[in-house]
């Protein structure tokens, strides 16, 4: 039971921490140079400021997080934050595989660069995210 808890309000702390951060023009920049060696998302740039694109992610974590946290009160809403937490983690995912910007230049496989270890992340938030959302039934 604690270890549930921990795992459902530390994926909410998460998502709003990243979320507030999406806030900040330097993240903004990073999003905006790993979209654009994306192919998958690099089309968004000709339609979106990437401040815009930064913002709209950063409420949806925020959100995410907050509806997650919500369980107590109401599954539903909580199982819908969790709906929209693997909305987010699966975009990182295929990023981190249809972007060359998560290997380290130079040495490919398995060496990953500083975005790569950002993203690796995702895969078991993805997984937390999942939970959540089967959890809140």
């Amino acid at each position: 039971m604690v270890g549930q808890s921990l795992f459902r309000y530390g994926l909410g702390i998460i998502l709003i921490w990243l979320g507030i951060m999406k806030f900040k023009n330097s993240e903004a920049l990073q999003i905006e140079q790993t979209m654009a060696q994306t192919v998958l998302f690099q089309w968004m740039l000709k339609y979106v400021t990437i401040y815009a694109f930064s913002q709209i992610i950063a409420w949806i974590q925020i959100v995410a997080g907050v509806l997650i946290m919500l369980k107590p009160v109401s599954a539903s809403l909580s199982r819908w934050g969790g709906a929209l937490a693997m909305v987010v983690f699966l975009a990182g995912i295929l990023v981190f595989f249809t972007s060359g910007v998560v290997w380290q230049t130079g040495y490919g496989f398995p060496e990953l660069s500083r975005a790569g270890h950002a993203f690796l992340k995702d895969f078991i938030l993805f997984g937390a995210a999942a939970w959540c959302f089967s959890d809140s039934q």
